[in-house]
This record gives C-alpha cells, sequence and structure tokens, in this order.
C-alpha cells in the first residue's frame, strides 16, 4: 500500500502503561537569531508572580497563563541587575492544576510564596512545603471563610475578577479586597491571625466593610465618598446594582502615605485606573483617579492593553524593587507578541516611580503563530529531514485575526531535530480569498498533507473555520521545493459547519487516501475517498464517525483535531480537543462500521492548554514517535518518546527474531520461529516491501538505494522496530 512521507505513517509502537513522552526542549532561529525559550505553548493573557524556585535567594517568576490554564516558570538567571531568565518546564510542572487565576502570595510570613487561586468562585489555597530545591505545595484551605456579622460564608470572587491579597491594615497579615457580585463596590475582608493569635500563618476573616475605599465603580467611572448602592449617579439616572462585570485589582502603596491606593483594569475598557486613597490603612477613602495611569507616576506612556488590562507588582530585574507589570486578563483576543508590558520601579516599593521598559516581556524570547498553533509535518525541500508545516487560527489584528501558513526548516539532522523560521506566511494563504461567497480570507487554516494524484508528491488540503476543505496542488517539479497551489476552493462542497481540521489517511486498506475531519463539537466527519489512485473523490459523508466524541462537559464545543496511525494492526486515533486532554481511540478489527474504543480521555497525562492539535512522529529516528503539541495560545511545546522496547511477545516470552547481515548490500536474512509480518519502510515513511515470513526467509533488497531504513516486525499480536542499512 502506498504511504506518503507527510502522513507519518510509521507504525511506532508504544506501549500503554506508563509515561513515555517527556516534555523536552529543541533549538529554533528566527530571522538569524536563536530564540532563547521557544517552546512555552505561547504567551497571551498572563498572571505573574515572583518565587524562589530553586531556593538560591534570587527571584524567579511564575506565569498563570488565562489561556488554557497553564503554569510557566522562569528562573532568574542574573547576577546584577537584569532581565535573564530561562523558562523551567520542570518546575512548571511541580505546581497544582489551577484555573482562571492564580497569584503567589506567602500568607504565613515563612519567606516562601504560597497559591491563592481560583475554586469554583471560591479561594483555594495551597501552602508551600518546599524543602531546598525541591518544589512542593499542599491544601491550606478549598474556600477562604469570612465572618459576615449574621453567618459565617465562603468568600465569593468571580472568575473574571483579579482580586488583591494584600495587608492592608499594616499589621503583616494577608487580608483580601474583591468586588461585590452585586455591583462595583469593593469588600475588604479583614485577616483576624495577628488580632487573634499575634502572628500572620493563619486566614481566618471578618468582612469589615462592604464599601471599602467608600467609592463604586461603573463603566470605567468613579463615584467618590458614596457607599448607598441607590445613589444618584447622575441627573435623572439611578445607579444599577446589577451583576459584577469584571474588574483587575492591585492595591499598593503609591504615594509613600502607608495606606493602600488601588489600581483597576475593567473587562470592556483598555487602560488602567489609578485611585488614590485620601484616608489610612483602618479606614479607607478614596479621592482621586488617574485614568492615563501610570503617567504622572514616572511614565511617559500609559499601561493600554487591547482589552481588559491587569496589573502585578513583581521584581522583574532583580533589583529587590518590585516593578509594574501589565497583562490583559481574557480568554481570547489578545495581541500576540506584545501583551506583557513592563513598567521598572526606579524608587521604592511604597512610592514607587515607573518608568516603561518594553511590550513585550518574556514574549521577545518564545516562539508564537498567534492563535492557535496547528502543526503537521513536511519535507518541503526534499532533504529527508522532516520540516513542520504549522496552521493558526490568526495573528492578532484587532476584530480581524490574520490566518497563515508557518514552515519551519529542519536545520538538524535525522536524529537531533532543530528548526529555523523560514515563512510566516507559506503559500501567501494569508491573501487567498478561500471564502468565495464573501471573496475574503479565512480564519483557522488547518493543513493536511499526502500526495492525493499519484505524481510523487505532496499535495496539501486546508481546512477552515467555516467548516469548508480546500485543496492546494503540488505543482513543484521532482526534487524542487513544495510550490502549493490552489486547485479547489470548497473541495467537493465539503461543509462540516465549523472548525474544519482534517486528516489524510487510507481508513478501509483500499490504497486511496480518505479525509478525517474533526469539527466544532468535539465529532469527526468521515469522507471516504470514492475516486481512483489519480483521482481523488470525496462525496461520500459519514458523520459522527466512530462514535468519537471530544466534546468539553463545560461547554456545548470540543474542537477535535485528529492524527490517525497504525499501531499493531490496528487503526488509532489521537484527537486535540478544546479541554486540552489528548484522547486516544483505537478501531476494532478495523471495522469501521462500529464504534471506536476509547483506549483514554487523557493520553499521557499531558493535557496542556486549549483548543489543542498534535503531531505524533518519530523525529529523533528511533523507532518511536515523539509529539508536538500546539495550543490556543499559539506556541508548541515537544515531548520524546523516551519508552524501551521489552521484546516480548504476549505470553511474556523472548521476542525472537534475527536480522543479518546488517548492513547488507543485496540481500537480508531474518530468522523467526513464529510467523511474522514483515515491513520495510523508508526513512521518510513510505511503505516498500511487506512479507508474511516464517523460520529463515531470504529478502532480496538489491534494488534499494544505499540509505537506512526500518522494518517493522509483527508476530503474535505484539510489533518491534529495527534499523536496517543498505550499503
Amino acid at each position: 500500500m502506498k504511504k506518503a512521507l507527510l502522513l507519518s505513517i510509521l507504525i511506532i509502537p508504544f506501549t500503554t502503561f506508563g509515561q513515555f513522552l517527556k516534555q523536552s526542549e529543541l533549538s529554533i532561529i528566527e530571522n538569524g537569531n536563536l530564540i532563547k525559550n521557544p517552546l512555552t505553548g505561547g504567551l497571551n493573557s498572563c498572571q505573574l508572580s515572583n518565587i524562589d524556585l530553586n531556593n538560591d535567594g534570587k527571584k524567579d517568576i511564575f506565569v498563570f497563563e488565562r489561556v488554557g490554564d497553564r503554569v510557566l516558570c522562569f528562573v532568574n538567571n542574573n547576577d546584577g541587575v537584569g532581565t535573564d531568565f530561562d523558562y523551567s518546564q520542570d518546575y512548571s510542572k511541580d505546581f497544582p492544576d489551577l484555573n482562571k487565576w492564580a497569584l503567589l502570595v506567602d500568607f504565613n510570613c515563612d519567606g516562601k510564596e504560597d497559591i491563592f487561586t481560583y475554586n469554583d468562585s471560591y479561594v483555594k489555597v495551597y501552602k508551600n512545603t518546599s524543602q531546598g530545591e525541591n518544589l512542593s505545595f499542599q491544601t491550606e484551605t478549598q474556600a477562604l471563610i469570612s465572618d459576615l456579622g449574621p453567618i459565617l460564608s465562603a468568600i465569593i470572587i468571580s472568575e473574571v475578577d483579579i482580586p488583591s491579597f494584600v495587608d492592608v491594615d499594616g499589621d503583616q497579615d494577608i487580608d483580601v479586597l474583591t468586588f461585590k457580585q452585586s455591583g462595583g463596590y469593593v469588600e475588604y475582608h479583614q485577616n483576624q491571625s495577628q488580632e487573634l493569635y499575634g502572628n500572620c500563618d493563619s486566614l481566618i476573616f471578618e468582612l469589615k466593610t462592604d464599601c471599602w475605599g467608600e467609592f463604586f465603580e461603573g463603566l470605567n467611572t468613579y463615584d467618590f465618598n458614596n457607599c448607598n448602592e441607590d445613589a444618584i449617579v447622575e441627573q435623572g439616572e439611578t445607579r444599577s446594582s446589577g451583576a459584577h462585570s469584571g474588574s483587575s485589582s492591585l492595591a499598593l502603596d503609591m504615594d509613600g502615605d502607608n495606606d493602600m491606593d488601588f489600581i483597576l483594569g475593567d473587562v470592556s475598557f483598555n487602560n488602567l485606573n489609578l485611585l488614590i486613597n485620601g484616608g489610612d490603612s483602618q479606614d479607607a477613602s478614596m479621592v482621586s483617579v488617574n485614568q492615563v495611569f501610570p503617567i504622572g507616576n514616572g511614565s511617559d506612556i500609559s499601561a493600554e492593553i487591547n482589552s481588559f488590562p491587569a496589573a502585578y507588582y513583581l521584581d522583574v530585574n532583580n533589583d529587590d524593587v518590585k516593578d509594574l507589570v501589565v497583562s490583559p486578563n481574557i480568554d481570547n483576543n489578545s495581541e500576540n507578541f506584545e501583551s506583557i508590558m513592563v513598567f521598572i520601579n526606579t524608587a521604592q516599593d511604597n512610592n514607587p516611580t515607573f518608568e516603561f521598559s518594553q511590550k513585550n516581556f518574556l514574549q521577545d524570547n518564545t516562539l508564537d503563530f498567534g492563535s492557535g498553533a496547528y502543526p503537521t509535518v513536511i519535507d518541503y525541500n526534499n532533504d529527508g529531514l522532516k520540516d513542520l508545516l504549522i496552521g493558526n487560527y490568526g495573528y492578532f489584528n484587532n476584530s480581524n485575526p490574520i490566518s497563515q501558513l508557518a514552515l519551519l526548516r529542519n536545520i538538524g539532522s535525522q536524529s537531533e531535530p532543530n528548526f529555523e523560521v523560514v515563512d510566516r506566511d507559506f503559500g501567501g494563504l494569508s491573501t487567498i480569498p478561500l471564502d468565495n461567497i464573501l471573496n475574503e480570507t479565512v480564519k483557522g487554516i488547518f493543513p493536511a498533507l499526502a500526495d492525493l494524484d499519484n505524481d510523487g508528491d505532496i499535495d496539501m488540503i486546508v481546512g477552515d473555520n467555516n467548516g469548508k476543505i480546500h485543496y492546494f496542488k503540488n505543482n513543484a517539479n521532482a526534487g524542487q521545493d513544495a510550490v502549493f497551489e490552489l486547485e479547489n476552493v470548497n473541495f467537493f462542497n465539503i461543509d462540516i459547519g465549523q472548525h474544519a481540521a482534517p486528516y489524510l489517511y487510507d481508513m478501509n486498506d483500499d490504497n486511496l487516501f480518505d479525509l478525517i475531519i474533526g469539527q466544532v463539537d468535539g465529532t469527526i466527519t468521515y469522507a471516504q475517498n470514492m475516486g481512483t489512485i489519480d483521482n481523488p473523490v470525496f462525496n461520500t459523508i459519514t458523520e459522527d464517525f466512530g462514535g468519537i466524541s471530544v466534546n468539553n462537559d463545560e461547554s456545548l464545543y470540543g474542537f477535535s483535531t485528529p492524527f490517525v496511525f497504525e499501531q499493531d494492526n490496528e487503526i488509532n486515533i489521537l484527537i486535540g480537543s478544546e479541554s486540552g486532554r489528548i484522547y486516544h481511540y483505537k478501531s476494532v478489527n478495523n471495522d469501521l462500521s462500529v464504534n471506536f474504543e476509547l483506549i483514554s480521555d487523557n493520553f499521557q497525562s499531558i493535557g496542556k492548554g486549549k483548543n489543542t492539535a498534535l503531531l505524533f512522529d518519530d523525529f529523533t529516528n528511533d523507532g518511536k514517535r515523539d509529539l508536538f503539541l500546539g495550543m490556543q495560545s499559539g506556541g508548541l511545546f515537544y515531548f520524546v518518546n523516551d519508552s524501551i522496547n521489552t521484546s516480548l511477545d504476549k505470553y511474556g516470552n523472548d521476542f525472537l527474531v534475527k536480522i543479518y547481515p546488517n548492513p547488507s548490500n543485496n540481500h537480508l536474512t531474518i530468522d523467526t520461529d513464529n510467523e511474522s509480518q514483515i515491513s520495510i519502510y523508508s526513512s521518510i515513511g513510505q511503505l516498500i516491501l511487506k512479507e508474511k515470513i516464517e523460520g529463515i526467509s531470504t529478502l532480496d533488497i538489491s534494488f534499494l538505494a544505499p540509505s537506512y531504513y526500518l522494518i517493522h516486525i509483527q508476530q503474535n499480536g505484539v510489533s518491534e522496530w529495527r534499523k536496517i542499512i543498505k550499503k
């Protein structure tokens, strides 16, 4: 059966037990520069805090990426003042699962930052129990409880808000400032730890006031000296007490008078507001607002973010003084490359002076493809190395994202891949009006590749966010770099409604590539190829194929993104999803008429990010599949397969196969005690020979070009890969 390189059909075995995919790094270059931290998954809407991860006395940086609920840790490499930080996947995985928002605050005065995070409208706290370089956390409480007077109740904090956990009254324990759920007033929950026990290591709260600062926040407006919810806002207009829409907050002493001022962002606006406290630490009273903050506080530019800015206070340049960091607090539509603003504090923590530094803190050292990253493999220049072709939902352009294909050339070797970004608009798809009704470009470009016309090169199918499929023929001459040219818009009028994520694979063993298409509701559509090896025809559609669904229980969506491969003579499908988890399905005796078997709804426990898409292929030339994972935040993760083949059959006996001579000139001898199926593949995944043998058999390989090849041996329900060399 014909198998093309771009389908990655190497039948790489993997065990169903244990963790065999290990997150790893590789080198990536763009514009001649080595990207320092390329594989972070992308940085868009980030919440930043300080923490000493490795107990070296220097403050590192904890980042909670709201898009996909991801934790990223950056280790401080500065000996003096500077902003040199290395992404650390090892420390990142030591944190518990966090959701919506997460801030690090040392609540018990032990010098180690603890975690305050969202927990279904409550506040969950993890205590930092680290010892030395061994980072660890344990649950302190599932909810912060406050004495409201008549009752004790959990403090309610919206998933949209960013609250303030800060010492408001100057007694060294951590209090809580958060907006009421009913409107624009701030609740002050005072920690009673000092009052009750004379120390700061407890989390016992009392509601001191539900109108802290004596102000009301409207739509980016502020009404001072008024705590009456029914008060008149403007002539003839009463204040609404409807549900709170969303605010970010940061309490700090801006003017050195030992009370907390308040920095606020609003969900519907792009500016930060500084409210100055004219009262004191016991009785706050806001008296003025600066709506172009931090202009007026040392900076010559304001902290404008495209939507819903949130402010954080931490040391980012290793000078032991906290700086101002601003990033959007939204789940989508953030600027891709400039959404983490830094204002360096040139004064002191209390009474700071902020000077603008950069708009792309940490982002300037990572790899990002905008919103969404949909990887597939291609050898576009025919050098035998596996390159990457990456689609996306689009690069930020206000309300009209621009979708493109990025081409990354493999500049490493067969066993050590490294890449160079050579084109972020490969094929010029950002200018091609694939929407022929509106005559405009489309969003959500998702590539799939295979030789559809049997001319010896790889063609391309592209799915889009409108649910349509488009066909690009490779018109390059033999040996030339791939040249994809649009052949058919709305290929065979396939329309799955929304989010077409295609994959090409021969599902029914008829030597024709079929279409397997992921879609927005989390199911799979199957389009069988009813044409010929030279002329594909996709006019038969099967919905809800295989009973597969990766629908997110928390929403109506699934955003399935399939990757198909063969394992032990069974068709397997790995599927990325909106939830970030990877689902693993397997066919039952290759019968496409029955439901596929769900093997796992969290393959290898590597669910990271949101709206994930994956590429599962051998990039290290060791006969084992590695994995690239793309996600909504626009970046990639890379996982190396470090499994060890056991060479046992299904009964636990030794896998007895001898292959010799190796290297070989013309003939290869295979000695096996059991009936075996032998398949030989080229280094780029093309099936060359397939035979059943038993005992001692000799294969003629004189027709093969000098190179290395992979031989797949299957017997008694298990399989093994070996490498052979043709001299």
